[in-house]
């Protein structure tokens, strides 16, 4: 047995590796068409499938728009950034930010369940648009990604005291009486408000850079991110019965985000020292978990493979090879959740092609992906 496990594992890392070399070169990114089969529809719309009202989110159209492009398919990218603005910004991405959620309505017919904006896609869409315009000299894509940045600082921020300007998870909300703000540690990459402190100077992005750097860091300590956290300037971040310390579908994006960063990009370093002890629970149960708790750093059960996925480039950050592999082998024994899982297949677009090399980010947060140069 111990020489059937020995042979197997030499075949599986014989197997990755030669999938990694191939999604270094310029072919087709197959589980990008995977995606793309099971969750795009022909006219660009993203379905959370199996979802009660076949749910459409904006947060899936940015993530769309963002693998189109690093995958150089502008037909789908154009197709996504249509229906997005048809359907979700009534008609002009340039006079509204896209409402979060659509689907099909109680009288059966589709259409906006919730128009409230979710700040995080915004951020998305128009930092994907701006990367765009740059790699695919569209004069377009850029003037939509500035307009969105100016109504997302306009919008989807407030000054907070003793923090700074903070990013609103949405225009309304999340603003309460005794000056209390909900704030969500994985709606911020940094790399997109560096980007966007290069692209727009004369507006108070790198304010809010530093502000999401210093909440990132500030509700981390014991090494795990929440979902969501609360914020008074007298009292600091804190939790209550409504808003638990628990980390789960949305912290996972956190570690993913930070590991997209580069090397010498701001506060990068100190964020992925500080999730060591995430780090820790994923190489002791060889599974990331699916809930921790961000006041004692404590973890429970296992997480689906997409945690497992979006842990990957953290992994060979740090160099645990051995844990690196063996998720590597669960992937490739069970790929179901490719085609039937939305989010899962989400994160494991985002954490495969960060492993993979398939892109990089810059310092200043400027996206490289490998077809600008080495396809060319």
């Amino acid at each position: 047995m111990k020489g059937y496990i020995s042979l197997y594992s030499l075949l599986t890392l014989l197997l990755v590796s030669t999938s990694s070399v191939a999604q270094n070169s310029c072919a087709p990114w197959s589980q990008w068409q995977t995606f793309k089969q099971h969750f795009i529809t022909a006219q660009g719309r993203v379905i959370d499938l199996g979802s009660k009202q076949s749910i459409t989110t904006s947060e899936g159209q940015s993530y769309a728009l963002f693998f189109a492009l690093i995958a150089n398919d502008r037909d789908t990218f154009d197709n996504v950034l249509e229906w997005t603005e048809t359907h979700l910004a009534e008609g002009d991405l340039s006079t509204r930010l896209p409402a979060w959620q659509w689907g099909i309505n109680q009288q059966g017919q589709e259409a906006i369940l919730d128009s409230n904006p979710a700040s995080d896609s915004d951020l998305w869409i128009a930092y994907t648009l701006s990367q765009a315009a740059d790699l695919w000299q569209d004069r377009r894509y850029n003037v939509l990604a500035a307009v969105m940045a100016q109504r997302i600082m306009r919008e989807e921020t407030a000054h907070l005291a003793n923090l700074g300007l903070s990013l609103l998870p949405a225009p309304a909300g999340f603003e309460y009486e005794g000056n209390i703000t909900k704030l969500n540690p994985s709606y911020v990459p940094l790399f997109i408000l560096q980007q966007f402190s290069q692209r727009y100077p004369h507006s108070p992005w790198q304010q809010l850079h530093d502000a999401s750097a210093k909440m990132l860091l500030a509700t981390s300590q014991s090494g795990v991110s929440p979902d969501w956290v609360l914020y008074q300037p007298s009292k600091g971040f804190y939790y209550d019965k409504n808003t638990p310390d628990i980390g789960s579908y949305n912290a996972i994006r956190v570690y993913l985000w930070a590991s997209m960063m580069a090397e010498n990009a701001p506060f990068r370093n100190e964020l992925i020292e500080q999730f060591q002890p995430m780090l820790a629970h994923v190489v002791n149960r060889t599974n990331a978990p699916l809930t921790t708790y961000a006041q004692t750093g404590k973890a429970d059960k296992n997480g689906p493979q997409g945690f497992n996925a979006a842990l990957l480039p953290l992994l060979a950050i740090n160099n645990k090879n051995e844990t690196l592999t063996a998720l590597q082998q669960q992937m490739m024994i069970d790929t179901s959740f490719t085609t039937t899982r939305y989010y899962d297949s989400v994160l494991y677009l985002f954490g495969t092609s960060t492993l993979n090399k398939q892109f990089r980010i810059d310092e200043m947060g400027k996206l490289v992906p490998n077809w600008s140069s080495e396809c060319r």
